[in-house]
This record gives C-alpha cells, structure tokens and sequence, in this order.
C-alpha cells in the first residue's frame, strides 16, 4: 500500500496546516440529509459530497459524520491533483424510499478517525528479490516501450487498481491492455501479487481470471470507422499518475499525448476509479472523433460465448457474456461493460483473425464534449457465489445500473439554511 496516501484515506499534504488557517477556526457544523428515491433499499452505498456544498472550508480540518454513537466512513478525494480535496465520499445505508439525517462536525488531524483501507492503487517495478519495489506515482513512457512478458518491467506490466472484491491491471507498454484479477480475501494484496508465485495458478489472494492475448481484454478501448477496428495503443507519450486511494475510492489516470487510432494522432486521457464493494471499475474517458467515428469498449470473448445486449433504464444499458471463461478451471465469469444508452451505435464480436481478435465490444456514438464514461464488470463464482449462475450476475448488474441512474442525493444543511 502506498506511503503516499493515509490508510484512513487522506491524502497526506491535507494534513498540513497553518497558522492562519488554524486562525480561522473549523468550518461550519451542519447536517447532511440522504434520501433514496429508489423503491429498493440500498447497502452501504457511496456517496459523493462535492466541495462547494460546505460553508468555511479550512485547511487542517476534517470531516466527522456520525449519528448518535456511530461514525461513518468517509474519504476526501483530490480529484484533479490540485493539493485540496474536491469532494467527500461518504458510505450510508438507506431503506427504500428512505431519508436519514446524519450530523456534520470538522475536527483536527488528531481526531479525524482512522478507517480500514480497502482500496488500493499499486504500480512498481518488478522486484528481484522477495520484496516489494518502492511504488511509482507518476511515470511517463515514450513511444514504442516493450515489456517481455515472461519478465516484465513492472511487478503487474503496469498500474493495479483493487478493492476489496476485485483487482484490474493496465498494461503500460504500447499494449494498451486491461486484464483482471479475481479475489478471494477482501485486504488489499497487489503488493505481493507477482512478488511470490505465479498469477496464473489459484494464490491465497485469488488469481488472474481473464485470457486477454490480442483482444481488447476488460474494457480497453478501440476507434471504429468505416475501414473497421483501429486499437487506441501507442502515443508520443504515456503518463501514469496516481490521484488518490483510501477506505472508499482509489483512481489513478492515464494521459497521452498524440495516441494512435484510426490513421490520426490526438491527445486523450482516462481515468481509472473503482470504489470498495463494487465489481466494477468506471472509466472517464477524453477523446475528440469526427462525426465519422465510433468509441469502443471490448471485452475478451475467446470462447465465442453468447453476448446480451440489456437496456436497463431510461439511462443505462450494457453488453455482456457469461459463462465457464475465467482463465485457469474455467469457472463461472460474468463480464460486462455498463454505457449511457443515448451513445448506442453497435455491438459485434470479431473473428480470431481479425485486427483486434476474439472480443465483443459496444461502439459509442461520438460526443461533441470528447468526454465518455464505461463501466466494466468483472464477477467471478469464487469470491460471490451469487455468480454462480447467470441469472445472479445478471440481477447484480441490474442493480448496479439502477443505482447508478437514481444516487442517494445528499443536501448539507446548515442553522442558518432557509
């Protein structure tokens, strides 16, 4: 786990304070209202407080919610990798229909509570000995960068990302790749993961499930036009930075600077986020197409499996395939990439011959904006039984598109709110 980052989920340059700001005194207490519009109940959802919300934010002070005896979990995030945090993420449950009223008070570094780090950015290079390298928070690599696969450059052949259920790697070479590990505790664990055994075969921690090969893997991105597929792989330049992990919400990015596809250069970036429970990561992407061209998002289909193409709401819909494909015992896996339903073009599986091999992938109309979000699942029978059936994977990814579409809203209220 990283020393950058507090294990309560703060990052540390937040713990800074001055004078002034102490002279200040904390911010405003208030109270934070949560209602859920659902007709479901909802279990320990994440909720995203953004920083204007709050009056008289200061420096060197954080956020306790509580409601009688019980403190919540929350976590400050820097999104933009300014030194200040830009949201609060908050973990509540709430009964359908429901609205809880929690207090809000600020308090010093020395009494902010100290939460269990269940998600984890790890990126390194691949020690020689028993031990962990020292991680990397921020890299860049030129065009035409290799890894030999059997000894790669980096611990994971690049950047992880976990949480207590699920781990995801992107390859940081001119692969461009994503692949996933299944796990089978929830601590974190990518510090060891190709420090001691192979991840090929079941480890104490779980293993990696998912034949990537040439394919798009577990949700890495391709440009298609009127000539057919083109893989968005290498650029003039690829930056890794980590942005933030903690009890709640790790994410890092990943820029580059004149990236291949479909015959023209331009520059993109996404960033990674995967939040604690969930099997699923989110990737927002940054990329300018012409009228012409489509985004897409693919996942691995080596074994010609069934795809489902599900609307789920008036928002959301998805693809995906279920079946005995995790790599290894061929246990039960559901993958699926989640999208906004209005970007819809297409979906198609490609031939074990074609440019970008064995993968079913969803194409996104282009958006004026350049801006996209995916979600990619990754539900493996042997960390959720649930998954043991098709029919269990497709309710979870039911339900995870419906929350996504109806959050639990949070209003700050304060004594002097109208």
């Amino acid at each position: 786990m990283s020393s950058l980052f507090k294990s309560s989920g703060q990052l540390l340059f937040f713990i800074a304070t001055t004078a002034t700001s102490r002279a200040q005194g904390p911010p405003t207490p208030g109270r934070i209202v949560l209602r859920n519009t659902q007709q479901a109940a909802r279990a320990s959802e994440i909720i995203s407080i953004a920083r204007s919300r709050f009056q008289r934010v200061a420096a060197g002070y954080f956020p306790l919610v509580k409601k009688g005896a019980k403190t919540y979990v929350t976590q400050l995030i820097d999104t933009d990798a300014d030194g200040q945090w830009d949201e609060l993420l908050l973990e509540a449950s709430l009964g359908a229909n429901a609205r809880d009223t929690l207090r809000l008070a600020w308090v010093g570094a020395a009494r902010q509570p100290a939460f269990e780090q269940l998600t984890n950015v790890r990126f390194s290079r691949k020690t020689r000995t028993s031990q962990p390298e020292a991680e990397i928070a921020f890299l860049e690599r030129p065009r035409g960068f290799t890894q030999n696969i059997a000894d790669p450059v980096y611990q994971l052949e690049g950047p992880g990302i976990e949480n207590d259920k699920v781990a995801f790697r992107a390859f940081f070479d001119q692969r461009n790749g994503k692949d996933v590990y299944g796990k089978i505790r929830p601590a974190p664990v990518l510090e060891q993961v190709g420090v001691i055994g192979s991840w090929h075969t079941l480890q104490p921690w779980g293993m990696d499930i998912l034949h990537t090969g040439s394919s798009l893997g577990a949700g890495a991105l391709a440009v298609r036009d009127a000539h057919g597929l083109h893989r968005l792989a290498d650029a003039d330049k690829t930056t890794f930075q980590a942005l933030y992990e903690g009890p709640l919400r790790a994410a890092f990015a990943l820029r580059f600077t004149n990236r291949d596809g479909a015959g023209a250069s331009q520059n993109g970036r996404e960033t990674i986020a995967l939040e604690k429970g969930n099997y699923y990561y989110a990737n927002r992407i940054t990329l300018n197409l012409t009228e012409r061209q489509q985004l897409v998002s693919g996942l691995a289909n080596f074994d010609t499996l069934r795809v489902v193409y599900q609307n789920h709401n008036a928002q959301l819909s998805s693809i995906s395939t279920y079946g005995g494909q995790a790599e290894g015992d061929k246990a039960k896996l559901g993958l699926a990439i989640l999208f906004p339903a209005r970007q819809y073009a297409a979906y198609a599986t490609t031939r074990a011959t074609a440019a970008i091999p064995n993968t079913s992938y969803v194409a996104l109309k282009p958006e004026k904006s350049g801006a996209y979000t995916v979600w990619f699942f990754a539900c493996w029978e042997k960390t959720d039984a649930r998954f043991s059936t098709q029919a269990g994977f497709a309710a979870y990814v039911q339900q995870a598109a419906d929350q996504l579409a109806n959050p639990i809203t949070a209003t700050v209220v304060y004594p002097n709110s109208k």
